[in-house]
């Protein structure tokens, strides 16, 4: 009976991996999930009801401190200067509508995704570029430890038990929203959609109770209202308070816009239509923001609400002491849900930085201005390597400010409105030069940005400068930091700017100078290979089998650090390799390293065409303490010899059978 011919396997395709490769497999997969394949990235990608919690935790949750960052500088001058925190927020409010429209005409212009970077790089100039990403990427930085110390700082204010261990909280939230970014985005976005929903149901709901709670005089509201009273029959005056206060509380309030850029910056993170996805999540932020940041204002002006220090014992956030007073007795539980969901979402409002800095990390090193490996996907179809770099150094500003809000709020901001200007400053020169459908409108809308956020960029740089304390430090709790940070971001974007231009030049010299059209050294045709023998055994007796298989020129060296071995290291070797020589290299002062280097010179001197190959036997250890029991002679050399030219290093492992 003809057997049936069997069909062949495609040499190319390889059988499926093993479930987990080793037990750090496990481990990785424990804390990472399992890999997917290339081809799932389509599974990685965000409905928009995902998208929403997902992309506009910032932008949204920031309310939760925007508008105590306008009080707290307006109330410098007295509480009767906290009525002007409504024209303050108005103005807000309006830049918020403006840069949500500006960037929706990014998002269709640039479905690839269209942050300040690529929009400035296709229509303004490379400089430009690099200062829209080194301005976004500090502001990314930012974000995540201003975001993190907030919610942690929201916990406190519910716990003031936990004050002392504001550092470690703020640490160990970061490597939480570490691990479930680089899950990949659908599985964070889970985790973050029902916080984010709640918390903007909780705070629409607060202020719609708040505000018919005042206008049908509600015995529970009225005390706020009498203080609110009192307040307002001190209003002072715009000349008492002074404009230059004013635009202060302005540029801190201005914290409510970051975040709004994120959208634009992840248009890949979409499913499809991505753009129109994508631009419809941007309405239902811009929407949202503004109706949350203005109620809050609205009712904390109207409640008389006083900004508290967090310095002082049993501070109260702004938020909390609105929705304390906004719930009457019977739902008064809901002043519980509001504090609660604004620390969870604080907390991970910083996850639209985890979005967008890989993200914008990713372009510029296909661009060649940020080392390449930011550019690949890890095992989740995440960028893992630019994750990880923005919780490191988020982790770090917490470290240096130690957690504190207050600290790291003035250098806010000013990062994000530098991309923004630049970002509409090229979306005006390209309607322009493109002359397409609806450049009118667009022109218009995106002119329109570019001036008000070139303008509010010049009144956070100058209002965030006082009384000459530019770069004047002072010390708190022991601790350093700036009293003023706007300086800090000025000084690090041109420090980012010339590091991308380092990196730039390092890979056209280096793709220049590996041009196959510069042509490439001929290997020589003899090899001698050296094998290191620091006495005889198994292992070694391998390492000279794989020497006879690449050379006929062998030589074997041993380093004589201890004269004492050298005459039974002799007569081991004679009846096992008589074929090839031994070489003893005395070494008065017991270094490996200098004798064998000065003989390969010796070498190279006799043999100028050769190439010379360092064989090293290396044991591999069953277990990680074994290897502390022997000596690392492998690693020693390779780093030795790495900028030799003209020597080859090769390890040849030998593996304990028992």
């Amino acid at each position: 009976m003809a057997t049936q011919p069997q069909p062949q396997q495609d040499p190319t395709e390889l059988p499926p991996p093993p479930k987990y490769h080793s037990a750090i497999g496990l481990w990785r997969a424990l804390f990472f999930g399992r890999p997917l394949a290339t081809h799932r990235a389509d599974e990685a990608t965000l409905p928009k009801f995902l998208a929403l919690p997902i992309l506009s935790s910032n932008a949204l949750s920031s309310n939760a401190y925007a508008t105590e960052a306008i009080l707290a500088i307006l109330i410098l001058k007295g509480t009767g200067a906290l009525h002007f925190a409504l024209p303050a927020a108005l103005g807000i409010c309006a830049l918020l509508i403006i840069v949500s429209l500006s960037y929706i005409q990014i998002i269709y212009a640039y479905p690839h995704g269209g942050g300040a970077y690529p929009v400035s790089k296709d229509n303004l100039s490379v400089g430009a570029s690099l200062v829209a990403g080194a301005s976004l990427m500090v502001d990314y930085m930012l974000t995540v430890a201003v975001s993190v110390a907030a919610g942690v700082a929201a916990v406190i204010t519910v716990y003031p038990s936990l004050h002392s261990h504001i550092v470690p909280l703020c640490v160990v939230s970061i490597i939480v929203l570490t691990l479930a970014n680089v899950r990949g985005v659908r599985e964070s976005g889970t985790i973050f959609a029902w916080p984010t929903y709640i918390f903007i149901f909780a705070i629409i709901a607060t202020e719609v109770a708040a505000m018919i709670g005042l206008w049908t005089h509600a015995s529970y509201i009225q005390p706020a209202a009498t203080v609110g009273e009192q307040i307002h029959a001190t209003n002072m005056g715009l000349q008492a308070v002074g404009w230059y206060l004013l635009l202060q509380a302005f540029s801190q309030g201005c914290a409510a816009l970051t975040g709004l850029e994120a959208v634009s910056n992840t248009v890949p993170l979409f499913q499809k239509p991505q753009d129109k996805n994508a631009a419809t999540t941007m309405v239902w932020m811009g929407v949202l923001a503004v109706l949350m940041f203005f109620g809050l204002t609205y009712v904390t002006d109207a409640m008389g609400i006083q900004p508290m220090s967090e310095a002082e014992p049993g501070y109260r956030s702004v938020v909390g002491m609105v929705a304390d007073k906004a719930w009457p007795p019977a739902l008064h539980w809901m002043f519980g849900v509001v504090q609660w969901t604004t620390a969870i979402v604080l907390l991970l409002a910083a996850n639209t930085a985890f979005a967008g800095f890989p993200q914008l990390a990713s372009m510029m090193a296909r661009d060649g201005y940020l080392p390449r490996q930011l550019a690949n996907f890890g095992d989740r179809l995440a960028f893992t390597n630019g994750i990880i770099i923005l919780a490191v150094v988020a982790t770090f500003l917490i470290l240096v400010f130690h957690g504190r809000v207050d600290a790291l709020l003035p250098m806010y901001a000013i990062g994000v409105f530098i991309g923004f200007t630049l970002a509409q400053s090229g979306m005006v020169i390209r309607w322009l030069k493109s002359r397409a459908k609806g450049w009118h409108t667009g022109i218009v809308i995106n002119g329109l940005g570019a001036i008000s956020t070139g303008v509010v960029s010049v009144i956070i740089g100058v209002s965030k400068f006082d009384n000459g304390d530019i770069i004047s430090p002072y010390f708190h709790f022991g601790g350093f930091y700036p009293r003023y940070g706007t300086w800090i971001v000025m000084v690090l974007v041109p420090i980012f700017v010339a590091t991308f231009y380092k990196i730039h030049k390092h890979y056209v010299d280096l793709k220049e100078d590996l041009s196959l059209s510069r042509g490439w050294a001929q290997m020589p045709s003899h090899n001698t290979v050296l094998l290191l023998v620091p006495r005889l055994h198994r292992g070694m007796m391998e390492a000279l089998n794989y020497a006879r298989l690449i050379s006929q020129d062998i030589r074997a060296i041993h380093i004589e650090t201890n004269p004492e071995n050298t005459g039974q290291l002799k007569l081991d070797w004679e009846p096992n390799a008589p074929d090839v020589p031994l070489l003893i290299i005395e070494s008065p002062f017991r270094s490996l390293v200098g004798p064998l280097l000065r003989y390969i010179e010796v070498v190279q001197t006799e043999r100028r065409d050769d190439v010379v190959t360092v064989v090293v036997p290396e044991l591999v250890a069953h277990r990680w303490w074994h290897r502390l029991l022997h000596n690392q002679a492998g690693p020693i050399l390779r780093f030795a010899l790495f900028n030799r030219k003209d020597v080859v290093i090769v390890n040849v492992r030998y593996f304990l059978e028992r």
